[in-house]
């Protein structure tokens, strides 16, 4: 089974579908209602009820998609896709594709995963899914895919060491997507098979920067009897939720990053408060510890947030934001002082505006205008002094 993401932008108050879209028929009810049920049991269970019932993250069911059938009748016929939205404003398409029981390929394989292959299931899903992201959500994409292969073995397989070890090379090629018939250098292939975090036995879970595979032997992928719908196994699900989460906030580190840098940006001190506001609750997965529950969620999570590229957005992010709060906060000050200025130069006049008056008006008891023209060149001698005094001080 392959479950395809595809990070895209999306409103912050998404309120679901309407009833039909073009293209696209309904999920059957028993099919929906048995992956809904299984995927909340296995989010509760990592991420927990509470985090679940904030209805931060929230997985909308968009349709079934049919996908062309390949003439040796091994691919995908169709895809049942959703919606996983947050509330800050990323999201993904996140399309279930079943395959039938088959020899391990990893030329097929790559080849239906590649969406730079214009014939491709998941290059055509793309395609699909580009219109409905223009219809629906009002934004651009998907740009980017990212698959989550599911591999199992039937129990008289060989162990899973052995499996591994005559397959290595073919498992490296499904997680990197690699279509070159050029070897890959053993320390290559030792190092991402090293990375397994799995914590059980007979079982590897790989993660990379364009891809993910989970492998097992002796468990085979789940039916619910009264839908015959074909289910991911459970043990696969924790690895996909980590990632779902990893994916998602990587679309709201870019969006916060676009506005950060763009010309619409914020360019008030009131705009940028509420900025950063945004931006802690939005990159809470991030920051937080939602995800890092357990040990496996953890290292998930640790390792995903280094090679997906979170950590260098995130860095990106608050070096840009540093250097916009010290402009906004710069010019700010530079207004306060400008009118403290301001205000100095007039008091200052002002008062002795005020005793030139007091003195004036004794020597020029029966000429007002006479007292009025003193406490005006008064006035004017004094900003003058005031204005020379304090731009010496300010150099």
């Amino acid at each position: 089974m392959f479950v395809v993401l595809f990070p895209v932008p999306a409103p912050r108050r998404f309120a679901g579908f309407r009833p039909s879209i073009d293209g696209i028929a309904p999920v059957p009810p028993d099919a929906l209602r048995a992956r809904m049920d299984q995927l909340h049991d296995v989010q509760a269970a990592i991420l927990g009820e509470e985090y679940l019932e904030s209805h931060r993250v929230i997985r909308w069911p968009l349709g079934r998609i049919e996908l062309p059938q390949d003439a040796e009748e091994t691919g995908p016929d169709c895809a049942d896709v959703f919606l996983v939205t947050h509330t800050a404003g990323g999201a993904l398409w996140e399309a279930w594709i079943s395959l039938p029981d088959q020899p391990l390929d990893p030329d097929r394989f790559v080849s239906w995963l590649r969406s730079d292959q214009a014939t491709g299931p998941v290059a055509m899903l793309r395609e699909h899914l580009a219109g409905v992201t223009r219809q629906v959500l009002l934004a651009q994409g998907p740009d980017e895919v990212f698959p989550f292969t599911v591999l199992r073995l039937p129990g008289d397989a060989a162990p899973l060491e052995a499996v591994v070890a005559d397959h290595a090379e073919d498992l490296v090629r499904i997680l990197y997507l690699d279509r070159s018939r050029l070897s890959f250098k053993q320390r290559v292939i030792d190092e991402e098979l090293a990375r397994d975090f799995c914590l059980r036995d007979g079982g590897i879970s790989l993660l990379a920067g364009r891809g993910a595979l989970d492998l097992r032997v002796g468990e085979g992928l789940g039916a619910d009897p009264a839908s015959e719908t074909v289910l991911v196994p459970r043990s696969a699900l924790p690895l996909l939720v980590s990632i779902e989460l990893l994916l998602v906030e990587r679309v709201v580190l870019r969006l916060f990053l676009e506005e950060v840098a763009g010309s619409a940006g914020p360019r008030s001190l009131s705009r940028l408060l509420e900025l950063k506001a945004e931006m802690l609750d939005g990159l809470a997965e991030y920051r937080g510890t939602v995800a890092e529950s357990n040990r496996f969620s953890a290292e998930v999570t640790s390792y995903g947030e280094k090679v997906l590229g979170l950590d260098l957005l995130y860095a990106t992010l608050t070096e840009r934001l540093d250097a916009l709060t010290f402009d906004i906060t710069t010019r700010y000050q530079q207004k306060t002082n400008a009118l403290q200025f301001a205000l100095t130069v007039v008091l200052g006049s002002f008062q002795a505006a005020s005793v030139a008056a007091v003195i004036a008006s004794v020597a020029y008891r029966q000429g007002p205008l006479l007292v009025l023209a003193w406490a005006a060149g008064v006035a004017l001698v004094a900003a003058a002094a005031i204005t020379a005094l304090l731009r010496r001080r300010l150099r």
